[in-house]
């Protein structure tokens, strides 16, 4: 025989349409996101570990000063790799954008055409998809380097440049101004040898070492080299940021997502929690006599468990659905937007369909069931007689004197206080949502705003040697680059002591103090007076200094010495130098000598990169947490309401307006919502704070945490206006309970 209470489930639903419905739309876009986003990530990380073996990516690369005599190519082999030519030249085009232009690749790193053609002769190019696509550039089109037209007539994925990294010590990869390309290797040999770097990369012939193998068989070629003294360059692969990076970042996101998941869902359930507590409070007649019928708890707490973990394993199945279709497309589109990947084929996640479909499932029902099961031991008597509190209060709580209203109003918080404890954290989790779709933008303008204040020149010429100018407006400096210990680089500046760039920096005289840029002492928690070690890549060389000032330099982690006591560090002639400081561009100096120019554009790549790749995102993120907000306080504003209809019948019989009566109530939860608003605006500031900084110290670089000033009125007024559409909706409710209420519950 089936059974009867099954009957009643249609009737509950449809009672609370409302709130399942809100219920389940929320799940199923939730899980929708966070299902497109596993199958997205795993089959886009498994494509792109496929990758290494299907493109044959580098096992490392070298750069020499001088093309590898063959002896040392016959030393190196002996190692069991397999040394290839991979020479590049680099040119200027539209716009100070670097084009790096290889040979046609057949062996080694090879490339994924995406759309087009490879070159087919000496005036045809193919360059990176996601460079032509964030500068508008075509199959078809035409590029001018080197003085020479080619026609664009493919656009390719190069598999050692998922992110387009064009220095391996860049803060960050610039898929808008930075791009590789192939050209017939009649038409490489036609470009100028200016700029051309005798890059080599490596094979382990032995595919099966493991990760300290590799990095052992490295070290032992970088041994050779070293003796060559012709070494300009060397990246082994798991330090190659150009690979590596995309495939770090494909794993890093997804605990947060998860953990986003699995926040969201509890916070839900709690919710379907009170509205069942609700419902049970509210036919407590109904529920003693069932009891007193011979329905035993466990019967009865299974009734009550159907309807949520039902809407919620529909709500999963279906956003299982729209995560492999609609919204693993929207997730891959970010992942294409940000690097340059080979093509990908979608593959069946089973660990995305348990941890979207079946945990959701079993956290619904474990806290469902813990509350369901708490609220059903009442014995069936005090159900008949509608005492549900498991103790009798000895005393009401006393409030002090006061006008009616505020008491009645301080009363109905008191008696509702998991509902908006449930809020409050509901609130809390928006508002962190909020927060960080609000805040990325303006702080990546205000990073921009920092370093052009900061900025020392207009113009920093790096010189491959030292060559005159007569440029008056030019001053002369030095620059080197020295490394934390397994760790990211650090631009070390010598300064002339009467410097016009830089006559605010109180140098130090002694030659081991010196002055650190306030990004580089946040980062790693510096103060003055401690002692920092730096060491030189490719040399056992290592260095300390004692940090005795500090100086505001956005634009990297550096630091500041006096030109006399770089020299002697670094063993330098007395009038050595690396390049002028100018604000106007310096134009008698051959490009031969000329290493590389650094513009203020340049030093902002880091937050560009993070612009175009994820600011899209955030004005999503905004929505969703100001959809959270709404929900929420509908769902449990509307369960106040409910858990009150008896009261608010009778004041209506007391000679309450429904306006009144409403404003009495929806009151209370205003004032609960305007309260946890304040409240969670600096600790969501705080969590923000916090996640940010983990964020960004895995980046090389700093740039410094900023919320803008008409955030947190912005996030108020957002809370207000949600609160608001609720309010009035609400107030429909209230219109529509009937005076009679009051008499039917009349014992």
């Amino acid at each position: 025989m089936k059974n009867p209470l099954n009957r009643r489930l249609l009737r509950e639903f449809k009672q609370d349409l409302g709130k399942y419905i809100s219920l389940f739309l929320f799940l199923c876009l939730t899980i929708s996101f966070v299902s497109g986003f596993l199958v997205a990530d795993n089959s886009m990380k498994i494509a792109y570990d496929e990758s290494f073996d299907k493109y044959q990516i580098e096992n490392g690369h070298f750069a020499l000063a001088a093309e590898m005599p063959s002896q040392v190519k016959e030393k190196l082999e002996k190692e069991d790799v397999k040394i290839n030519e991979l020479f590049y030249k680099d040119f200027s085009v539209r716009k100070d954008d670097t084009l790096r232009i290889y040979r046609s690749r057949k062996t080694v790193d090879k490339t994924c055409l995406m759309y087009g053609d490879m070159p087919q002769n000496d005036s045809e190019i193919v360059i990176d998809r996601l460079y032509a696509e964030n500068n508008d550039i075509s199959v078809g089109d035409t590029i001018k380097a080197d003085g020479k037209k080619f026609k664009i007539s493919g656009l390719v994925a190069f598999s050692d440049y998922s992110a387009l990294f064009k220095n391996n010590t860049d803060m960050m990869f610039d898929a808008n101004r930075f791009s590789t390309a192939i050209v017939s290797d009649e038409a490489y040999d036609s470009l100028s040898d200016t700029n051309e770097v005798y890059c080599y990369v490596w094979l382990n012939n032995d595919t099966s070492l493991n990760d300290q193998q590799q990095a052992d068989k490295a070290d032992d070629i970088m041994d050779i080299l070293k003796e060559t003294g012709l070494l300009t360059d060397f990246v082994k692969r798991s330090d190659n940021q150009a690979i590596v990076f995309t495939g770090n970042d494909m794993g890093s996101d997804k605990s947060m997502m998860m953990m986003l998941l699995y926040v969201i869902v509890v916070i839900l359930a709690f919710v379907f929690g009170i509205t069942i507590k609700s419902t049970i409070e509210k036919e407590a007649s109904v529920v003693g006599t069932l009891r007193a019928s011979g329905y035993t708890r466990s019967e009865m707490v299974r009734h009550y468990l159907i309807l949520p973990v039902m809407i919620t394993l529909i709500a999963a199945i279906i956003g299982n659905v729209l995560g492999y279709s609609c919204m693993k497309e929207i997730v891959v589109s970010m992942y294409y937007a940000s690097y340059s990947l080979p093509t990908y084929t979608t593959i069946w996640n089973t660990d995305a369909f348990v941890s979207t479909t079946v945990i959701p499932c079993l956290i619904i029902f474990i806290v469902d069931f813990v509350i369901l099961h708490t609220a059903l031991s009442l014995p069936p008597l005090q159900f008949l007689r509608h005492e549900l509190q498991r103790k009798k209060k000895k005393r009401v709580t006393k409030l002090k004197r006061g006008k009616f209203i505020t008491r009645f109003r301080i009363r109905i918080i008191l008696q509702n206080i998991p509902a908006y404890l449930t809020l409050f954290i509901g609130i809390m989790l928006a508002s962190v949502l909020l927060i960080f779709g609000m805040v990325m933008s303006p702080l990546i303008d205000h990073f921009k705003v920092e370093v052009k204040d900061s900025l020392i020149s207009e113009y920093q010429y790096i010189l491959k040697a030292p060559v005159e100018t007569k440029n008056k407006d030019a001053e002369k400096y030095c620059v080197n680059s020295l490394n934390i210990p397994d760790g990211e680089s650090i631009t070390i500046y010598g300064i002339s002591e009467n410097s016009k760039y830089l006559s605010d920096i109180d140098l130090p005289e002694n030659q081991n103090e010196v002055i650190v840029t306030d990004g580089y002492m946040e980062k790693y928690n510096l103060q003055t007076g401690d002692t920092i070690k730096l060491v030189k890549k490719y040399e056992d060389k290592e260095y300390q200094f004692k940090i005795v000032g500090h100086y505001y330099y956005a634009a990297a982690l550096a630091v500041f010495m006096p030109t006399s006591n770089f020299n002697d560090t670094f063993e330098m002639e007395n009038d050595y130098f690396s390049g002028y400081f100018s604000d106007d561009e310096i134009t008698d100096i051959d490009d031969l000598y000329i290493a590389s120019v650094i513009r203020s554009n340049d030093l902002t790549v880091l937050t560009d990169q993070l612009e175009d790749s994820m600011g899209s995102m955030f004005p999503l993120i905004s929505v969703f947490s100001a959809v959270l907000y709404v929900l929420l306080m509908y769902i449990l504003a509307k369960l106040v309401i409910e858990k009150n209809t008896a009261s608010i019948s009778m004041i209506k019989i007391l000679g309450y307006s429904n306006r009144e009566a409403g404003r009495l109530y929806n009151s209370s939860t205003a004032i609960v919502v305007l309260f946890s608003i304040l409240i969670n605006i600096p600790i969501s500031y705080l969590v923000m704070r916090v996640l940010y900084y983990i964020f960004i110290k895995e980046l090389n670089g700093w740039v410094n945490f900023y919320v803008a000033p008409w955030i947190y009125p912005a996030m108020f007024l957002i809370g207000v206006v949600c609160y608001f559409a609720v309010h009035f909706i609400l107030m429909k409710k209230v219109h529509k309970i009937p005076m009679t209420n009051a008499l039917k519950n009349i014992e």
